[in-house]
C-alpha cells in the first residue's frame, strides 16, 4: 500500500515537471504578436473626403501650421505657447453613426514610425473635446506638436480608442502633405495662432 502511494505521487510529480516543461518550452516558441495586430480597424480616406467608419463618420476641412499658440486667457500681454518645432492644426467635422460616441484618440502618423499625440497644451487656446451625435456634425480641432521635419508625409488617425482598440474604429486620413506643401505650411506658419476661430 506505501509502494502504491509512493508510485502515485511520484507519477503526479513527473507528470506535472513534464506539463510544466513543455509549457515552458511553448511560451519560448509562441507566435510573437505584433503591435498592428492590436489596432484599431481602419477606414481611409483623404483631405476633403467624408470617411465612414462603423461608429463614426469624418471629414477633415484643413490644416494649418503655426510657430505659437495664442493664450488660453482673456488677459491681454499673456504670451504666446511657443515650440521648439511646429504646431500643426487639423480642423475637422464629425458625426457618429447610431449611438453618442467620442473620439479618444488622434494621432499624426509619420513616416519612419513616428507617432505624435494630440494633446491639450498648456495655457494655449484649444477646442473642447466634443461627444458626437448620430447625424449631427460637430466641429473639432486636432493640435500636435512635433519637429518641423516630420510634417511631410503625415497622416492622421482618429478613433474612438478603448479598452479593446483592435475592436474599435478608426479613420486613416492623408493630409496630403507633400514634401514641397509640408514646407510651405512650416514656411509660411504664423505666430499666436487662434485655434478656436482658425486664425
Amino acid at each position: 500500500m506505501n509502494v502504491r502511494k509512493l508510485a502515485i505521487k511520484g507519477g503526479a510529480g513527473l507528470g506535472g515537471t513534464i506539463l510544466l516543461a513543455g509549457a515552458m518550452w511553448l511560451h519560448a516558441y509562441q507566435p510573437k504578436v505584433e503591435a498592428r495586430m492590436l489596432d484599431p480597424i481602419r477606414t481611409d480616406g483623404g483631405v476633403g473626403e467624408e470617411v465612414a467608419t462603423p461608429a463614426f463618420t469624418v471629414r477633415v476641412d484643413g490644416v494649418a501650421a503655426a510657430r505659437s499658440l495664442a493664450p488660453d486667457s482673456i488677459l491681454d500681454g499673456e504670451p504666446a505657447v511657443g515650440t521648439d518645432g511646429v504646431y500643426v492644426v487639423v480642423r475637422a467635422r464629425a458625426m457618429s453613426r447610431d449611438e453618442p460616441v467620442e473620439l479618444r484618440s488622434a494621432v499624426l502618423e509619420t513616416p519612419g514610425g513616428y507617432t505624435y499625440e494630440a494633446e491639450p497644451r498648456p495655457g494655449g487656446d484649444q477646442v473642447p473635446g466634443a461627444v458626437l451625435q448620430p447625424m449631427l456634425w460637430t466641429s473639432t480641432a486636432f493640435v500636435f506638436e512635433l519637429p518641423k521635419n516630420r510634417l511631410a508625409g503625415a497622416h492622421l488617425v482618429v478613433g474612438t480608442g478603448g479598452l479593446l482598440p483592435q475592436l474599435s474604429s478608426a479613420a486613416d486620413i492623408d493630409l496630403g502633405l507633400t514634401g514641397p506643401r509640408a514646407a510651405d505650411l512650416v514656411r509660411k506658419a504664423p505666430e499666436r495662432y487662434n485655434v478656436r476661430e482658425g486664425s
